[in-house]
């Protein structure tokens, strides 16, 4: 039987995507060649994963993508977002969650890989191989950035009693 979500959880996954994606609307870096950005948003995604599991991984991942892309006037990336950023959560929940910490690496590099492939392929649907090569760079800079600011991050937010995806 499926577990269901409680009235707790729901508001922290709501606040979780709220956070994200409001910290990733105020940092963004616009990169013209795909008419996308840069930003924050691997932060809140690696923290829910990490802290939550893949379901919570996945929830706040696609919904934090779509809603920013909606917000920031990219609504041409919504669904690609959506589906990227949120197989992006699952995998990194996945490997992550409750884990020992190389598989909690080999679940960030995985998702990781997961948005930068996924966003080289969908920038190449919608422009040209140019504009899909060019986002590369700018993707594994924000992995990488998200990757290093939720682990230092993750440790605080086990010492707070209110961060509880669980119960």
């Amino acid at each position: 039987m499926k577990q269901k979500f409680n009235t707790k959880q729901m508001t922290m996954l709501a606040v979780m995507i709220a956070l994200n994606v409001s910290l990733s609307y105020i940092v963004r870096i616009p990169v013209p060649a795909t008419n996308g950005f840069v930003n924050l948003v691997e932060t809140g995604i690696f923290l829910t994963a990490m802290l939550g599991g893949p379901r919570s991984g996945l929830i706040v991942g696609g919904l934090s993508g779509l809603l920013l892309d909606l917000l920031a006037g990219y609504p041409q990336w919504m669904i690609f977002s959506l589906v990227i950023h949120g197989m992006e959560g699952l995998v990194v929940g996945y490997f992550g969650y409750q884990k020992k910490l190389p598989s909690q690496i080999i679940g960030l590099i995985i998702g990781s890989l997961i948005m930068i492939i996924g966003y080289l392929l969908a920038g190449t649907f919608l422009y040209n191989w140019t504009a899909g090569l060019a986002s590369i760079v700018g993707n594994i800079a924000q992995a990488v950035m998200g990757l290093i600011i939720a682990l230092v991050l993750i440790p605080v937010f086990k010492q707070l009693p209110q961060i509880n995806f669980k119960n």
